[in-house]
């Protein structure tokens, strides 16, 4: 601060001497003449007169000049893009942990995901093969009409082909989920396989091994379902952790950095101008 404020009075003998010598004047009355005129303020002198650099940076702003954080903005930017409050408020390091974070956990979300995409392919085909809706719609239909009427759940016939079945998210579900369906899986009929209890009929039953596969084929694929779920959960939760660390911070920066004022003034002492600087600074 002492080596600038010595720039600052060096510089502003220059200026006065050059405004002497432009004008006729001598030294002392154009230094009287120019704080008279112009009553120069730190702001206007650097505007208006001289550009201090030090190397590429521009000194103004160092000396004068101070910037509070917006806790509201820092916020803001945290809660769309984890890290970017960080950024904003100047910790690079907070600002690059949060950030990778995210990429890491929607990488993850994306990968997760895909595996559940995939293996549901994989049970939809497996079921299209080992699966006769037919065979299951033979025995439902043969069963008394109270007893097809007190059943839960159904699947349905395709109209467009007389051998199929509507195959939709219900369909994929039930077939595997409910023994009222296993008739229907091609390993029924040929390992002899009893058939599954009625409504109000209480028995232990077990899947045969094509269903019990198809089973496990579906277990995967929520899993991995619920991986990247789980994945986008704690995502979202790292941008509100984020952007709640941001405001914080914006805080905390506002109260721990000291404002600097500096002005270039001229007083009437004893019918003598005299330039003086006034030093302000605010914690």
């Amino acid at each position: 601060m002492k080596s600038v404020l010595k720039g600052l009075v060096a510089v502003m003998m220059v200026f006065s001497a050059g405004t002497a010598l432009a004008s006729g004047l001598t030294r002392t009355t154009s230094i009287d003449e120019a704080f008279l005129a112009n009553s120069l303020t730190m702001h206007s002198f650097f505007e208006r007169k001289l550009e201090f650099r030090q190397g590429e940076d521009d000194l103004r702003e160092d000396i004068y000049e101070f910037h509070s954080k917006s806790p509201l903005k820092a916020f803001a930017l945290s809660l769309a893009i984890p890290g970017a409050g960080q950024f904003y408020n100047g910790s690079k390091i907070k600002a690059g942990t949060f950030l990778a974070a995210d990429v890491l956990l929607w990488t993850g979300y994306l990968i997760y995901h895909g595996k559940g995409n995939d293996q549901e392919k994989k049970y939809m085909k497996f079921a299209d093969d080992n699966y006769t809706p037919n065979d299951y719609f033979d025995w439902f239909e043969n069963l008394p009409d109270s007893a097809q009427l007190a059943f839960s759940h159904n699947i349905y016939r395709d109209l467009n082909d007389p051998e199929g079945a509507v195959r939709n998210h219900e369909y994929y579900e039930n077939i595997g989920k409910y023994d009222q369906f296993q008739p229907g899986w091609n390993d029924y009929e040929t390992l002899g396989w009893p058939p599954p209890p009625l409504p109000g009929e209480n028995r232990d039953y077990q899947a045969t091994p094509l269903r019990l596969q198809y089973l496990d084929m579906r277990r995967q694929a929520n899993d991995y379902f619920s991986s990247a779920s789980t994945m986008a959960m704690i995502s979202i939760a790292n941008h509100l952790i984020s952007a709640f660390d941001a405001a914080i911070g914006a805080k905390k920066y506002n109260r721990g950095t000291r404002q600097y004022s500096l002005q270039l003034k001229s007083k009437n002492i004893d019918g003598k101008v005299a330039p003086f600087i006034v030093a302000e600074v605010k914690f």
